[in-house]
This record gives structure tokens, C-alpha cells and sequence, in this order.
């Protein structure tokens, strides 16, 4: 699969992340020259921590605990008697400041540091701006990054610039590779790893649609498909029963659809020269999709489905009727122009 240019890159990005509207022609026009996932990246995390500080950092409440001669805050009486210092007629006080050290801050600052320790050099003019956001952060304490330290992570609905420059380190961190002899780390390009492509696939399309059409409601109730037939003997065989969660549903009053994002190398498969075939369990997995809520949602229109898959080498559009739904498969060009690339989208849940 060819790499997607930097640029689709970027918007793919911005709706999955729910940030569709940072696709500005003037920040869109910096991002044109840049050559690698790693300087892009770099670039939106910079350009985002400097227009953190122009509207305001966020600050919140920070423990410490202080020496006093007298008692402020909360007195620690254990740590006041351990080292005695009422005989020197201080006490050890727990205060909490208001201050922007805090846990979202400190993501920000460590992987902005990342960056400007990797191996892998970034573009001149981004290190720049890099250190510059770096230099910004001042004050702000390092932390040892793990993938559990983002679920920590508890922002308001209202702190949608913070949320997608978090999503942005979260991506730096997953695609980091660290050599155990020097323990330097260098950065991965994402979009050969085809596990966090297929994640952000399915995320960009339920993103894109959520905003750039108005005819369907996106997951209205959400994407969990129950069951049927649902006559468990135990509690035990219940829980090995895996869960239907389809990747995203669409419905209007005339049409109700399941769509399922694959990603894959190969989109098609076969071999001897004859025409590809489409993944059995893809196809398999479709159908229980639709089966599955046709019984358990029987008003309304009927469930049709749709595979939409990356176009890998040629375009193909499969429409076919298997047990009595419509199924689709659908490719869409993610290395032509983004334009184009919506008008595929769109023509993909047309009728």
C-alpha cells in the first residue's frame, strides 16, 4: 500500500479525533512541505501547545507538602513527629496550590522532550518550533509515559484542543521503538503498522460522517449489536460469548445501515490469476451484524451493509443480495486529493 500523503494524513487525524476544524487553509498551507509522520506530528503538537498559552493554560490543584512555622493547609502530624519538628517549632503542611503542573501539562512537555531526543532528526524548522513550545512548558515536571498514563487523563467536555494534542502524544508514544542496549527511542511510521491504521480508519470514517452529512444519524444508539437467540445455560458460557459491536451505524427513515471498516494490505483475496474474492470472515462477520439486529430491531427499514476498505491497487465495487440484504463493498483513494476523497465518502452511503 502506498504511503498517504502527509497532508490526507492530517485530516484523517482530525476527524477521528473529533477536531475537524483545525482543517484551516492557513495552517494547512504549513503542514504542505513537511515529508514524514514524525515532523508532522510534531508540528500540530507544537503549533497546539502555542495556542494553549494564547488562550490560557489549563491550571489545577497541586499537593505539596512544606516546613511551616506555623500550620497551613493540612497538618501531617505523622511526618511532624517522625522528624521532630516541633522541637525546631515547625510542622509538616499538605497545601494544595493552584498551579499548571499538572497530569495533561506533563504529557505535553515529556513528549514534546521525545521529540527532540529521537534518533530519527526532525525537519530543521519543526525542532525549532519543538523546542520553542518545549521552552514554553518550562516548569512543568517530566513523567515516565505509559500507555495507562492517558487513561488518567480526566478533561471537560469543553477541552477539545487539549483532547486531540493529547491523542497526538498518545500516537508518538505507540509509535515509539526503544533500543534496549542504548535506550534511546526513534519513531515508527505509523502508517506501515496496518493494527493503528485499521484503528484510525474506523475512527476518521465515524468522525467524517458525524459531520459532513446530515441525512443519517451516526450510531444513534450506539454500536453494540445484542444477540438473538440469547438462552445462555450458565453465567460462564454467557461471558465466552464474544460481543457484537459494529464499527458504525447509519439510519434515516428509509434506510438503516452497518457499515464495517476493514484495512488491510490486500483488500481482496485470491490466487491463479482469477479475480479477487472478498475476505470470508469480513463477509461472515457482516451478516451476523445484520441478521443480529434485523431480529432484535425489527421496525424500520432493512439493515444493508457495507465493507469499505482502503484502495490498495485498483478500485472495485461489489453489490450484491445475501439472505435478503443488501451488501456493499466499497474502496476509497486515501492518496488523492482530500476533495475527492469526500466526495467518495459521501458517494459511498448514497443510494
Amino acid at each position: 500500500m502506498k504511503a498517504i500523503p502527509i497532508l490526507n494524513v492530517y485530516y484523517l487525524l482530525c476527524y477521528a479525533w473529533g477536531h475537524a476544524q483545525e482543517r484551516d487553509t492557513k495552517r494547512l498551507a504549513t503542514l504542505d512541505g513537511l515529508s514524514s509522520v514524525h515532523d508532522l506530528l510534531g508540528k500540530v503538537l507544537a503549533t497546539g501547545v502555542n495556542r494553549l498559552f494564547r488562550r490560557g493554560i489549563d491550571r489545577g490543584y497541586v499537593e505539596r507538602r512544606e516546613d511551616l512555622a506555623g500550620i497551613r493547609g493540612k497538618l501531617a502530624v505523622s511526618d511532624t513527629a517522625k522528624r521532630a519538628l516541633r522541637a525546631r517549632c515547625r510542622a509538616a503542611c499538605d497545601l494544595e496550590e493552584l498551579s499548571a503542573d499538572i497530569l495533561p501539562n506533563r504529557i505535553l512537555r515529556t513528549s514534546l522532550g521525545h521529540l527532540l531526543a529521537r534518533e530519527t532528526g526532525l525537519h530543521r524548522g519543526v525542532r525549532a518550533e519543538v523546542r520553542s513550545a518545549y521552552s514554553r512548558l518550562d516548569g512543568i515536571s517530566h513523567l515516565r509515559l505509559k500507555r495507562s498514563t492517558f487513561g488518567q487523563v480526566q478533561l471537560g467536555g469543553s477541552r477539545r484542543l487539549y483532547q486531540f494534542l493529547l491523542s497526538v502524544c498518545r500516537l508518538l508514544h505507540e509509535s515509539s521503538i526503544v533500543d534496549e542496549k542504548t535506550g534511546r527511542s526513534s519513531f515508527r511510521d505509523f502508517r506501515r503498522d496496518e493494527a493503528t491504521m485499521w484503528r484510525l480508519f474506523e475512527q476518521f470514517v465515524t468522525g467524517f460522517y458525524e459531520r459532513e452529512q446530515r441525512e443519517y444519524r451516526v450510531n444513534p444508539t450506539g454500536r453494540r449489536i445484542r444477540w438473538a437467540e440469547r438462552d445462555w445455560a450458565t453465567d460462564a458460557d454467557r461471558q465466552r460469548i464474544p460481543i457484537m459491536e459494529a464499527d458504525v451505524i447509519l439510519e434515516s427513515a428509509e434506510r438503516r445501515i452497518i457499515l464495517d471498516t476493514k484495512y488491510y494490505t490486500s483488500a481482496l483475496s485470491g490466487w491463479g490469476g482469477g479475480p479477487g474474492k472478498l475476505h470470508s470472515p469480513n463477509l461472515y462477520q457482516l451478516l451476523a451484524y445484520l441478521r443480529n439486529r434485523e431480529a432484535t430491531r425489527p421496525d424500520g427499514p432493512k439493515h444493508e451493509g457495507i465493507l469499505l476498505y482502503p484502495q490498495v491497487e485498483t478500485e472495485f465495487r461489489v453489490d450484491v443480495r445475501l439472505e435478503g440484504f443488501r451488501i456493499q463493498a466499497r474502496t476509497v483513494d486515501l492518496n488523492q486529493r482530500w476533495q475527492d476523497i469526500c466526495d467518495e465518502m459521501l458517494g459511498t452511503i448514497a443510494v
